[in-house]
């Protein structure tokens, strides 16, 4: 995978955390620089985190599928891609409130967004991509991203961007899983 797609899945994942950074702007007033920096840190660092763990284990599987590797990371993509679309279509994360000056609370944002990397860093993993650099890129993407989130939602307390953001990001997703499959076949 190149580093410009591994650019686009990122910035596909961050799409959630892009989300609830908005959202977590738009509940409270006021946060102070730490609770943001640190929520900042937790959302990427999970996001690279998880990313690596899944490019582990689909390193594990890579010899047991590599005749139709093309085809799981597009599933993959696909089904993440899609639900993020679902999702952001039919409920209202965007909305909660989250209170991430609770640490708890910040440790299930973080895990919970972080699912989808797991998925890909294991497609990572069987397409045989880097992964220090993958994890690298998906953290900072996810940074950017996060610290995007607040300062929108801090300047311009626009509440609709968060789901098109989702089902934008699910595109994107979805757009580089029928890439892969695309590149293999042909």
């Amino acid at each position: 995978m190149y580093l410009t797609e591994v650019i686009v899945v990122a910035i596909g994942l961050s799409m959630d955390t892009f989300a609830v950074s908005m959202a977590s702007g738009l509940c409270r007033k006021s946060f102070g620089r730490a609770v943001v920096l640190r929520a900042i840190f937790s959302l990427a660092v999970f996001q690279a985190g998880f990313a690596a763990i899944g490019w582990r284990l689909g390193i594990g599987f890579q010899h047991l599928i590599a005749n139709f590797d093309h085809w799981v990371a597009f599933v993959l993509l696909a089904a993440i891609g899609g639900k993020m679309i679902w999702e952001a279509l039919q409920g209202n994360k965007t909305s909660q409130t989250f209170d991430i000056t609770n640490w708890y609370v910040l440790l299930g944002i973080s895990v919970a967004t972080s699912i989808d990397a797991l998925i890909v860093g294991m497609g990572l993993g069987m397409l045989a991509t880097s992964i220090l650099e993958s994890a690298l890129v998906i953290g900072v993407v996810t940074l950017c991203f996060a610290a995007a989130g607040f300062i929108i939602a801090r300047r311009f307390g626009l509440r609709a961007l968060g789901k098109k953001a989702e089902v934008l990001g699910g595109l994107v997703l979805i757009a580089i899983g029928t890439k892969i499959l695309f590149e293999h076949l042909h």
